[in-house]
């Protein structure tokens, strides 16, 4: 089912989301999101029987389509036949569940019986469920990012019920689908399978093998197009299942035909080679000629739109993204915080909301273009949190003296753990929880991956800046609030920024507005102020696990890195914190 999620909303007011994995603190977790449910009920105040109407974004029964293509499959080849079986059987047994709620399997099956999991978990629940279309619900979060009367909305990921990419207009809050392709004709599946080809894990690496693309040339790019991924007529694509079978992937075993084409798979701790580094490269080209294949259809089709949602796990592909805009066949275009399966919780509540208001009830949704929207904590709880963990609660300032040390910090070539307000909703850290540095610094980028992050020394950092700022370092006349839209980095700027300037001359941007970071906003303009520089490198804070969620999350990682400074609502812990802060029990 993806990387599950819940959220919760209040007379038409989104107050709560979150993903699974957050609370769970298992990557990528797709369990019924029952441990999510609950955090949503929790920070809403409100009990499971004052809830009215629970919107899934599935239909669980449309099966046909996956079945047949399965069918197909299998009866053609052995190999898949073999690899369809282990997966198969491996459902069925799955005991995917939570200590907690044990009800819950994380399988198909569990869509079947929700009234009766949420019954046995939270108490007997009497309201109402609804079903809607996956790519609809990805398309109606992604559309309510902005308030556009019309625009042309692309979803494309793995696979819903039935098809794997959706092309829709709206105009005027009347929506037409312009093509539905239908699985297992995947883009997702396509770049999941070469993920898994070169050494990554797959529906989790995917970001490492467009990490690495940059530093190869697309010498594979043709081939790929006229053997796997072949562009059709009217905007459509056909992707060779035999030679890129996304299911053998997943356990690690790829057609030879595949290997004559483009060479040997890579080992998951080998060295990538040349060609390793090419055929990345050449995946994301042959991705991005797929991309425009069916948006230039699009724009045919609607000459008169300018502007263009992008939504589905596809929509994480950023270097995707950026390329469409600067092709200018798009004016302006806006991807989700979170595009990728978890936003489909929220797509799908909005779903019913249109449902309703088509009825004649006009509740309009609120505050849906808010990312954060996970747990918060006073600093009350975050000393509770030290002592519980058996540590001396630091020391506490005021705001503007916490920032002012952070400032202080990074520009004298310190790293900060960031910790503050509510946890984002989605992958990216867009300043709630984050590691910051001091982006003028090339050498940081390495320390930071090498000693902190402990990941591959090629992988990219983005910029955070301010929205006024942004123009003056990056080639990008929108925002990009959610870090999902790639962009140039001005000749003048790429010596100023090199710890965030990829080898390509390019960044994962994120703007962030004083309407919606206000604190965060403020740390990125009083570093600007001191250094001339208003940018901040800006990653994600975890080591190798979810992004930390609760203070003793945060606590525990910090202690765990070499990170200087470590700043939790308004307590700031540094190199001196007191020497018996240096352990903390295994049972804590």
């Amino acid at each position: 089912m993806g990387t599950s999620s819940a959220c919760l909303f209040r007379d038409g007011e989104l107050i709560a989301a979150i993903e699974e994995e957050r609370v769970s603190r298992i990557k990528n977790d797709g369990a019924f999101p029952l441990l999510a449910i609950a955090e949503c009920l929790r920070i809403g105040g409100v009990s499971i029987g004052q809830v009215d109407a629970v919107c899934v974004y599935w239909k669980p029964w449309r099966l046909t389509t996956r079945v047949a293509g399965t069918l197909g499959k299998v009866v053609t080849s052995s190999a898949a036949m073999t690899a369809m079986t282990k997966r198969i059987v491996g459902a069925l047994l799955s005991k995917k569940t939570t200590n907690l709620y044990p009800e819950a399997t994380g399988r198909w099956a569990d869509l079947f019986f929700i009234r009766k999991i949420l019954s046995k978990s939270f108490g007997t629940y009497q309201g109402e469920i609804h079903f809607l279309d996956h790519h609809l619900t990805h398309q109606t979060y992604g559309e309510a990012m902005r308030d556009w009367p019309t625009c042309v909305a692309l979803s494309y990921d793995g696979g819903g019920e039935a098809d794997s990419t959706v092309v829709s207009v709206k105009r005027d809050g009347r929506r037409e689908d312009l093509k539905r392709i239908k699985w297992p004709n995947s883009l997702g599946h396509y770049y999941s399978f070469f993920t898994g080809y070169l050494g990554f894990r797959m529906l989790e690496g995917e970001y490492k093998m467009m990490g690495l693309a940059p530093y190869g040339k697309p010498v594979y790019r043709d081939v790929i197009l006229d053997k796997v991924l072949r562009l059709t007529a009217d905007g459509e694509y056909q992707l060779d299942t035999a030679l890129c079978d996304y299911h053998r992937a997943l356990g690690n075993d790829f057609p030879d035909a595949m290997r004559e084409l483009v060479g040997p798979p890579r080992g998951d701790k080998e060295t990538p080679t040349e060609a390793h580094i090419n055929l990345a490269n050449s995946v994301q080209a042959a991705f991005e000629a797929a991309q425009r294949h069916i948006l230039t259809w699009a724009k045919e089709r609607c000459p008169d739109v300018d502007r263009l949602v992008l939504s589905g796990g596809c929509g994480l592909n950023v270097t995707a993204n950026g390329r469409i805009l600067q092709a200018g066949i798009f004016k302006e275009i806006i991807v989700p915080p979170a595009p990728h399966d978890a936003g489909c919780a929220v797509g799908a509540v909005l779903g019913h909301l249109e449902e309703r208001r088509a009825q004649g009830q006009a509740l309009q949704a609120r505050n849906v273009t808010n990312p954060y929207l996970g747990p918060e904590f006073s600093d009350q709880e975050i000393a509770a949190a030290f002592r519980k963990l058996g540590l001396p609660v630091p020391r506490q300032v005021e705001q503007g003296q916490m920032v002012a040390t952070v400032v202080d910090t990074l520009a004298a070539r310190g790293i900060v753990a960031w910790f503050q307000g509510r946890t984002e909703f989605g992958p990216r850290a867009l300043g709630s929880r984050s590691f910051l540095a001091d982006p003028r610094d090339d050498s940081i980028r390495e320390e930071i991956n090498q000693k902190i992050k402990k990941r591959e020394l090629f992988r990219p950092f983005a910029p955070s800046t301010t929205k006024e700022a942004c123009p003056s370092f990056f080639e990008l006349e929108q925002e990009s609030p959610y870090m999902n839209i790639l962009a140039k980095v001005r000749e003048d700027k790429k010596a100023q920024i090199p710890a965030v300037t990829h080898v390509d001359g390019t960044a994962r941007v994120h703007t962030v507005s004083a309407e919606a970071n206000p604190l965060y906003h403020r740390l990125i303009t009083e570093f600007g102020r001191k250094t001339g520089v208003a940018v901040l490198l800006n990653t994600s804070f975890n080591i190798q696990e979810p992004i930390v969620n609760r203070p003793e999350e945060a606590i525990r990682t910090f202690m765990s890195s070499d990170v200087d400074l470590l700043a939790i609502g308004n307590y700031l812990c540094d190199r001196a914190w007191p020497a018996q802060a240096g352990t903390i029990s295994a049972a804590a």
